[in-house]
C-alpha cells in the first residue's frame, strides 16, 4: 500500500456519498481500516477498500429490511475522541448530568431537564422476587426491567415518546430497586445521588457525585458493541423497550464486557490485602489468564474515557493507599506491554478506592449502558418505521 495513494475521511466519506461519521461507524464494526500515518493523529483511508465498501454495500441492498442496522449515528469515535451525537462525550461528563446525556443521546435535547420518576403505578404492580445475600447489582436490575415490563400493558408503544417515557422511568426505578445501604436520604434529586448510597456506604458530597455522574457519562455508549447489537437486534424484531435493555444487560453481564470490572474489582482488593503488586499479577498471569481492564482496540493510545474517570477519582480519592495500588498496576502493566487501563479498569478501580459493594462496576455500566440501548432501540424503531412506509 502507498501511503500517498490514502485518502482523508473528508474525501473517503464523499467517495461513499455518505457522512463523515459514516465513515467512523465502518471502521468501528471492522469493514474499513483506519491507518494512522506517523507524527499525525488524523484519520487516512485505502481508496481501494473504500471501492470494495461501495461495491458491497450496493451488491447487499435488499429492497426490505429484515436485519438490525449495522449503522448508528448515535455515536462515533473519531481521531480517538468519543462523539454522542457529534458532540465530545469527555466534555459532557466534565459539566452535564447524566440525565442530561441521555436525553441528548435520546432527543438531542439540550437544556434543563426536569428529575426522572420511577412509575409508582407499576411499581406497585411488579413483584420482585427475594434475592440471595450474595446476588449480584445486576441481578436484580435484570429482575426488575422484566417485572416492570410485564406490568407495563402499554409496552409494545414503540412511539419516540413513549420511548423517552419508558427511559427515564425505567432508570429511575432500576436505581430504587437497589437497596440502600445507609439511613442517610439522597442529597438530591438525580440519579447520581440516588445511586451512590446504594453502592457504598462512602460519604457523598460535590466531587462523588460530580464522579458518579462521569462514570455514568462516559459509559452510556460505545457504539456497536457486543451487547449494543444485541439490543438492537431486539429492537429490529420490535421488541418492547424493556425486552431491548433486558437483552443487553444479559449480554453486558458477560465477564469480557461489562462484568469485567469485577475481576478488576476483585484484583485490586487482593493486591491491597496481600500488599504484593508483582506476586498477585504473576499468580494471576500463571492461570493463563489476561489481566482484566487493559487495551481498547478503538483507540490509537489510551482509552479517554479511563483516563479522564482515572484522573478525576485518583484527584481527591479518600485513601491514598488505595490510590496508590491503582497507580502501581496501571503504572505496570504499560511499562510492561505499553497498554493502558480501559473503562472497566477505571469502573473497578472506582469501586475498590470507594470500598463499594462487589458488582458496584457492572451496575453503573448496565445502567449508563441502558440509556444507550434506548437511544439504538429508538433509532432502528425509526429505520423500521421508514422501511415499511
Amino acid at each position: 500500500m502507498d501511503v500517498n495513494e490514502l485518502v482523508a475521511a473528508d474525501e473517503a466519506a464523499e467517495l461513499l456519498g455518505v457522512q463523515r461519521r459514516t465513515i467512523y461507524a465502518y471502521v468501528s464494526r471492522g469493514q474499513l481500516a483506519r491507518h494512522v500515518l506517523p507524527g499525525s493523529r488524523q484519520s487516512w483511508f485505502d481508496p481501494r477498500e473504500l471501492e470494495q465498501l461501495k461495491r458491497g454495500d450496493r451488491a447487499q441492498h435488499q429492497p426490505r429490511r429484515t436485519a438490525a442496522s449495522e449503522l448508528t449515528h448515535v455515536t462515533s469515535i473519531v481521531d480517538d475522541r468519543l462523539l454522542y451525537q457529534d458532540r465530545d462525550a469527555i466534555a459532557m461528563a466534565r459539566q452535564n448530568t447524566f440525565e442530561g446525556t441521555a436525553e441528548w443521546l435520546w432527543r438531542r435535547h439540550e437544556g434543563p431537564v426536569p428529575p426522572w420518576r420511577p412509575s409508582r403505578a407499576l411499581q406497585a404492580h411488579a413483584e420482585v422476587v427475594p434475592l440471595p445475600e450474595l446476588c449480584l447489582p445486576v441481578d436484580r436490575l435484570k429482575i426488575t426491567t422484566a417485572s416492570l415490563g410485564a406490568v407495563d400493558a402499554l409496552r409494545y408503544d414503540l412511539s419516540p415518546a413513549a420511548v423517552l417515557a419508558v427511559g427515564r422511568s425505567l432508570l429511575a426505578s432500576l436505581v430504587g430497586a437497589l437497596p440502600p445501604l445507609t439511613d442517610t436520604p439522597p442529597a438530591g434529586d438525580g440519579i447520581a445521588e440516588a445511586l451512590w448510597p446504594r453502592l457504598t456506604a462512602a460519604p457523598v458530597g460535590d466531587h462523588e457525585r460530580r464522579l458518579l455522574d462521569a462514570a455514568l457519562i462516559v459509559s452510556a455508549d460505545h457504539g456497536l458493541a457486543p451487547s449494543t447489537r444485541a439490543a438492537r437486534i431486539a429492537a429490529a424484531t420490535a421488541a418492547d423497550p424493556y425486552s431491548v435493555v433486558l437483552t443487553g444487560m444479559s449480554v453486558a453481564s458477560g465477564l469480557e464486557h461489562g462484568g469485567s470490572s469485577l475481576r478488576v474489582h476483585s484484583l485490586l482488593n487482593d493486591i491491597a490485602h496481600r500488599d504484593r503488586v508483582h506476586v498477585v499479577l504473576s499468580e494471576h498471569l500463571r492461570t493463563g489468564a489476561a489481566l482484566p481492564g487493559f487495551g481498547q482496540p478503538r483507540y490509537t493510545g489510551k482509552d479517554p474515557r479511563a483516563a479522564f474517570l482515572l484522573e478525576l477519582a485518583l484527584g481527591r480519592a479518600p485513601d491514598a493507599q488505595r490510590s496508590d495500588v491503582v497507580r502501581s498496576v496501571a503504572d505496570l502493566v504499560r511499562r510492561r506491554n505499553g497498554e493502558h487501563p480501559n473503562i472497566e479498569f477505571a469502573l473497578g478501580a472506582l469501586c475498590f478506592l470507594y470500598d463499594m459493594v462487589s458488582g458496584a462496576g457492572e451496575a453503573i455500566f448496565v445502567l449508563a449502558r441502558s440509556a444507550g440501548w434506548l437511544a439504538h432501540a429508538i433509532e432502528e424503531y425509526a429505520e423500521k418505521s421508514a422501511a415499511r412506509r
